[in-house]
Order: structure tokens, then C-alpha cells, then sequence
């Protein structure tokens, strides 16, 4: 289901790779997973950074920008993004909102975790760092919908939120990019407690700590959603800090999904 494809060669950034899903694209959704490559920030950030936030420099995090966007064939004025705050707030995405923080943090859609929309054309896009990134794409109803779901997220019903914002479940399929995995996502019992009353067994025995499974967790959430065709990339970000920016690594870089209904 998912793939990888490589950037085209640009001068000023490195090679680099996009995960993605071929079957939509033929049905007019595009859909990209970046890591970390194909760009041109320098160390620490290298290489592909997307976060004006992050310290980086902000020509430079435009410019990475604008290349992983034409991963789905978007421009940079497509770009739409909010200021993430690991809430269960779902926002609807129209031409009024288009472009929402594609130059600069000060102008996103404020305090948003999830993003959707039916029109083409506009890319919705969440960063990530270890939290775990939801594509959601009905190609036949024409509607899309991204999701940034940490644990705090994933607990206060953000996934479950989104779907309903959208309509309902039937026809959407859902898309898991990389994040931190069973194997790395160790937490607090307090965190581990209300995991297991909000969505059952998702915590590991770590052996000697307890570990989040977000992977299951989102899989759980999508299910009560009603969305039953998922499809995890189970790729962990804090495995591969060679590959992904990871929080728990201590990279302040930050990878994106995105997605773009094409016209």
C-alpha cells in the first residue's frame, strides 16, 4: 500500500525520500510522508526541517517547504497548517483558510489538531516529531482530513472528532505515518492508567516501564470512529534518528504529512 519515491534532483538540497500511497494518487489524492532528507537545512536541523518554529532559518525551512509540497503536487500558497497544541479540536478547511501559515508561525489556523477539507487544491499538512500523523481520504466523496494525535490527542478523542467533523466514517480509509513506536514510547503510570481506561490495551510491559502503543491506540480510536480500513507505515521514529526527527532524540527539526485533493 505504501511507497517510497525519491525527490527530484534540485540543486542546494540533499537526495531524499517521500512515503506515499500510489493507489490514491490515481484516484485524485495525494498523499506524502516526509523524513527527515531532501533538504537543505544545516546540522542540527539537516535536512529536510519544515518547522519555522524549530530555530532554523526561516528561508531555508520555505524553501524545504516548497519542495516537499511538490511531493503532492501542491504550490507553496497551498500550504495550511495550525498551531498544534495536543487537543481534539478539528477544523474545517476552506478557501478563506487557504495558505494558513505557509510563510510564518504568526498566521496558522490557531489551536487546531486536526485539519479537513473537500476542495482541491489546498494541501492540509501536520508536523510531527514522534506524535503520530493520520491521513484520513474518502476519494470517492472527495474529502480529506489530517490528524496530529500524541497520546494527549489520541486520549482526548481528536481522531474520533475529525471523523465526525468530516461527516461520518463511510468511505474514509486511513493512512498511519511514522512515529514513535511500542518500542520506544515509554511513560509515566499516570499516562499508562488513563491510556488503558480511554482505549483498552495499548500499554506494553517494558520491562521494568510501561510503553504507549499510539500505533494500536490510533487503530483503536479509528475503529470506534467507525473507519475500519487502516493502514499503519509501523515505522518508529525514535529507532531511526538517521531517518525521522524525533522529540525523544532531541531533534527540534520537524517531518510533515500532507495531503491534497488534486483538481
Amino acid at each position: 500500500m505504501f511507497a517510497w519515491r525519491a525527490f527530484a534532483d534540485e540543486p542546494g538540497a540533499g537526495p531524499g525520500a517521500y512515503l506515499t500511497v500510489p493507489e490514491l494518487a490515481h484516484h485524485g489524492v495525494e498523499i506524502a510522508f516526509t523524513s527527515r532528507h531532501g533538504g537543505s537545512s544545516a546540522p542540527p536541523f539537516s535536512s529536510l526541517n519544515l518547522s519555522y518554529s524549530s530555530g532554523d532559518d526561516a528561508d531555508v525551512v520555505r524553501a524545504n517547504r516548497t519542495r516537499a509540497l511538490r511531493s503532492v503536487g501542491g504550490s507553496l500558497g497551498s500550504w495550511t497548517g495550525s498551531r498544534q497544541v495536543h487537543g481534539a479540536r478539528a477544523v474545517h478547511v476552506g478557501p478563506s483558510e487557504r495558505g494558513a501559515g505557509w510563510d510564518s508561525p504568526a498566521n496558522v489556523i490557531p489551536d487546531a489538531d486536526a485539519l479537513w477539507t473537500q476542495d482541491p487544491d489546498i494541501t492540509i499538512v501536520v508536523l510531527t516529531a514522534d506524535c503520530a500523523p493520520v491521513v484520513l481520504a474518502d476519494a470517492g466523496r472527495r474529502r480529506i482530513g489530517v490528524v496530529h494525535a500524541g497520546w494527549k490527542g489520541l486520549l482526548s478523542g481528536v481522531t474520533e472528532a475529525t471523523v465526525d467533523a468530516m461527516g461520518g466514517a463511510g468511505g474514509l480509509r486511513a493512512f498511519i505515518g511514522p512515529s514513535i513506536g511500542p518500542c520506544c514510547y515509554e511513560v509515566g503510570s499516570d499516562v499508562a492508567t488513563l491510556a488503558r481506561e480511554k482505549l483498552g490495551d495499548v500499554v506494553r510491559d517494558g520491562g521494568g516501564s510501561e510503553k504507549l502503543d499510539l500505533w494500536s491506540g490510533a487503530l483503536v480510536a479509528l475503529t470506534r470512529a467507525g473507519v475500519t480500513d487502516v493502514w499503519p507505515a509501523a515505522l518508529c521514529t525514535r529507532c531511526e534518528p538517521d531517518r525521522f526527527y524525533s522529540h525523544r532524540f532531541g531533534d527540534l527539526g520537524r517531518q510533515g504529512a500532507f495531503v491534497r485533493l488534486a483538481s
